[in-house]
């Protein structure tokens, strides 16, 4: 073999060893870590925001006219203001000269008693109305259990219905539905009791027939009593008690 054919094949062996070469990986830089990321805290969330009502504009107050105190019928005495000519008719209420009869007792537990208590009743409210005057005053004393005994009262009664009263001092007294009554509220109350309650104590005037005297109590609540007291029946004229007057 020649020279020149060897140095041929030596070229050819490098060129083709060249070729056949890797180039040399590069070496990547080292990757750095991240920083951990903090968790953010939820969003709460706000309650809506309520809107505030509409103020509604009052309308201008109107100025009211005076005021008088109402008048229960043709009531025309004043609460209050005493009356000296009223004391008068309290001349009959003086313990010395009070009648001592409490009338017959009747137990009502017993049948046959409160039968003749209701014809007693009949028989004497039946002599009052054809006696009755149209318009009159009378003496009035109530007491129960509670608040007790109560003071005696001058009644003025016109139609048959309780119109003004008075205490022994002469002032005028608010009419209440307890204490202030007529004749015929006392015969009312009577038959009243007659069927409720358990035992009854009554008198009568012999003259009107009207109930000077009535005690009754309760069947089953023995302390549930009360008392009525009525003096001193007088007719009224066309004219009235005077009226007090005011400034």
């Amino acid at each position: 073999m020649s020279r020149t054919f060897r140095i041929f094949l030596a070229v050819l062996v490098a060129i083709a060893v060249a070729c056949h070469r890797q180039p040399p990986v590069q070496k990547q830089p080292p990757v750095r870590k991240q920083p951990p990321v903090e968790k953010q805290p939820p969003v709460q969330k706000q309650p809506p925001v309520q809107k505030p009502p509409p103020v509604q504009t009052q309308p201008p107050v109107e100025r009211q006219p005076d005021v008088r105190p109402e008048v229960k019928k043709d009531t025309t005495a004043l609460v209050g203001i005493p009356d000296p000519r009223v004391v008068v008719f309290f001349r009959d209420t003086a313990p010395n000269i009070l009648p001592s009869a409490r009338g017959r007792a009747f137990d009502l537990q017993k049948t046959e008693e409160r039968q003749d208590l209701r014809t007693l009743i009949r028989r004497e409210r039946e002599r009052w109305r054809s006696r009755k005057p149209r318009d009159y005053r009378f003496l009035l004393r109530v007491g129960c259990f509670c608040p007790g005994t109560r003071g005696w009262l001058l009644m003025e009664v016109r139609s048959g219905e309780p119109l003004r009263a008075w205490d022994r001092t002469g002032r005028s007294v608010p009419l209440t539905d307890w204490n202030t009554l007529s004749i015929d509220g006392l015969y009312a109350n009577l038959e009243h009791a007659a069927e409720r309650d358990g035992n009854v104590q009554i008198a009568f005037d012999r003259r009107l027939h009207f109930p000077t005297y009535i005690r009754t109590s309760a069947a089953r609540v023995p302390d549930a009593w009360g008392i009525f007291e009525a003096r001193a029946v007088t007719p009224l004229r066309a004219r009235r008690l005077p009226v007090a007057k005011t400034r």
